[in-house]
């Protein structure tokens, strides 16, 4: 099934007013007490207030978005929405410089070739500065391609591991009771556990730490992401509180760029240390984690393998050194064996409906994520429609 074409369409969207503002967003302000000198997102240790800068434009405005089609030669297309803003003009040049550099690398390759495509957009990260997102796309695209015409959900054609998985939930709030009320209601919901995003610091955290394990009990899964707020040493303080508590893991307690520490409190600690998340982030996976799981830097790689390909491969890396990854796909969890739990965000997975196409939609119910799936077909585009209305095709 070879690509033939690659097309953009250029659409009118609803009118929208402009709008940023700063409130409930925090600021950046030194780690409690203010010792280690290192600066964390304020709204992780308190109630955030009314003050802030807010920027509003009254008028609406027209808004654009853009539409890649990677037009086959077997009856089935792969497409996403490329991009979307309030000038025509830029949306449509931005899809003029995917043709002009990237189209070539797609236009007469089998659509099934994900690998081939794979490497290719991966090198051109590289020599045409591409970033990550274009190979994520792609990559996406034809993934969604094949289970549409094999008429099968996703983590089957990956290989089919598991039915369900573990959920947890995040927990928000400005305070350590709050904090502690998000988790007792996320265990009530079903969840099998709960994650803080607390900065509070090593006194603060481990407070919150013995208030979190008195409220849920302990068969409730706690897991602690202080985002980079620790130093090495704080960090195995509050390892050895969160062990004596039953967690299950902290996340980035380190900047990932500190490799001699993350590797000094992997050593130190039994409570598993989960990193990468940053670092993956820039582009670098599945390969960069190969350094951190050799230097035994972390104990679990957070998923950022780019594109669906790409989380394969990393989960495979990790696999070969008997070690978890975490937060992937949904379809990729259930593929694999070795990433234990899903994180879930309220809002983020739609409830169940009646109608359901082979293709499935992720759910959680009573604590696990699973693929629900139907016997729906899923509906491709109306090109011809789309074709009508399109303000420019490209």
């Amino acid at each position: 099934m070879q690509i033939r074409d690659v097309k953009f369409y250029i659409l009118e969207g609803p009118p929208r007013s402009r709008h940023v503002s700063s409130r409930g967003r925090g600021t950046m302000e030194k780690v409690p007490p203010g010792l280690s000198g290192l600066f964390t997102h304020s709204s992780g240790f308190r109630s955030q207030g009314p003050e802030g800068i807010e920027y509003r434009e009254e008028a609406t405005r027209p808004t654009y978005s853009s539409m890649l089609r990677l037009v086959t030669d077997g009856g089935v297309d792969a497409f996403t929405t490329f991009g979307s803003g309030f000038h025509q003009d830029d949306l449509a040049w931005e899809a003029r410089g995917f043709k002009a550099t990237l189209a070539p690398l797609l236009v007469g390759v089998d659509a099934f070739d994900r690998e081939y495509i794979w490497q290719r957009l991966w090198y051109a990260q590289r020599f045409f500065y591409t970033g990550r997102g274009i190979v994520d796309m792609v990559d996406t695209m034809l993934w969604d391609l094949a289970s549409r015409h094999a008429r099968s959900p996703l983590h089957k054609l990956l290989g089919g591991c598991r039915e369900r998985v573990p959920a947890y939930r995040n927990i928000g709030g400005g305070t350590i009771d709050e904090l502690v009320a998000d988790a007792v209601k996320a265990k009530a919901e079903g969840y099998k556990g709960c994650k803080d995003h607390s900065y509070r610091g090593v006194k603060g955290n481990i407070e919150l730490a013995k208030a979190l394990r008195a409220a849920v009990g302990d068969d409730f899964l706690l897991l602690h992401d202080p985002v980079e707020s620790y130093t090495c040493d704080e960090a195995i303080k509050v390892g050895r509180a969160l062990e004596r508590l039953n967690y299950v893991w902290m996340e980035e307690p380190l900047q990932d760029f500190d490799l001699v520490g993350l590797q000094k409190l992997c050593d130190a600690l039994d409570l598993p240390i989960l990193a990468m998340e940053w670092a993956g982030s820039m582009g670098g996976q599945p390969y960069n984690a190969s350094a951190f799981l050799a230097l035994g830097a972390t104990d679990i790689v957070r998923q950022r393998g780019i594109g669906i390909t790409g989380q394969m491969k990393l989960a495979h890396l990790a696999e070969g050194f008997g070690v978890d990854v975490h937060g992937g796909n949904p379809h990729v969890i259930l593929a694999i064996r070795n990433d234990p739990l899903f994180e879930a965000v309220p809002g983020k997975i739609p409830p169940r409906t009646a109608a359901l196409t082979f293709q499935g939609r992720p759910v959680v119910e009573d604590g696990y994520l699973s693929i629900a799936c139907g016997d729906d077909p899923v509906e491709a585009p109306d090109w011809d429609e789309i074709e009508g209305r399109a303000l420019e095709i490209i």
